[in-house]
């Protein structure tokens, strides 16, 4: 062989070297950018269930407030200038279960009669300070009855079937079976419902929910606040239920 042809041969190999080298240089870069998306859409993916079910479904309930942070008890029923009672309440606190033996008929008569807008505020701080996460789970649930066109009576049973040791929690079969049951959630809506709690998807509403209330300086259940005037629950808890409805309808806003 010449040497012309030597020298002609070993520029093909170095070339076909060098083709090769680059082609194994562009699938190993792909891949590394496969494995890096994966992992970005993962984080996002698990980050979205942590917030409220699965991705893009944080279900938001049908009567909430426009701030999305409250949910609305007979919407569409307050008369003009009735009173707005906000009530912020956290399912494993007693006081806000005393709270509703005591009045809670009384406001729901109220709305229902459109004398006030009543708008419930879920918040769920006792889940650290009792180590469980039965409020958020409650919160949860309540939120999908609202969905299933029974907020206020699974509200009610919630708080009717609050154990009556603290901390003790709510149980699967209470929020799934027992609660829906005893509000009213029947046939189509219990799956609807079940379908609703199961997944989480309000849960990111129900938190959302809570860190508004914490960032308006709520630390404390049950806060009730008339036209976002605060009441005093050492007059409130003093009160019969008549004159509590007095309070209301004559409690001018802060301004």
């Amino acid at each position: 062989m010449s040497e012309s042809r030597r020298e002609a041969l070993r520029r093909k190999q170095q070339a076909q070297a060098r083709a090769k080298r680059t082609q194994r240089i562009v699938i190993v870069g792909a891949i590394v950018l496969a494995v890096v998306v994966l992992g970005v859409f993962g984080t996002v993916f698990v980050s979205q269930l942590n917030k409220g079910g699965s991705t893009g479904s944080a279900a938001t309930p049908v009567n909430a407030t426009a701030d999305r942070n409250g949910i609305v008890v007979n919407p569409g029923k307050a008369a003009a200038g009735a009173p707005k009672v906000e009530i912020f309440l956290d399912y494993q606190c007693p006081i806000c279960k005393q709270f509703e033996s005591m009045f809670g008929s009384t406001l729901d008569d109220m709305a229902g009669k459109g004398e006030i807008q009543l708008i419930y505020r879920t918040m769920t701080f006792l889940d650290n300070n009792l180590r469980n996460d039965s409020s958020l789970k409650a919160g949860v649930a309540a939120a999908c009855a609202d969905n299933a066109g029974k907020y206020s009576a699974y509200h009610n049973a919630i708080f009717a079937g609050q154990p009556a040791t603290e901390g003790q929690g709510y149980t699967t079969q209470q929020l799934r079976v027992d609660f829906p049951a005893t509000a009213g959630i029947t046939g189509d809506a219990l799956s609807g419902f079940q379908g609703c709690y199961d997944s989480r998807s309000t849960q990111g509403f129900v938190q959302g929910a809570n860190e508004a209330a914490a960032a308006d300086k709520v630390s404390a259940t049950p806060t009730i606040r008339v036209n976002g005037t605060t009441l005093d629950n050492n007059t409130v808890f003093k009160q019969t239920p008549d004159a509590f409805r007095t309070q209301i309808l004559s409690t001018k806003g802060n301004g």
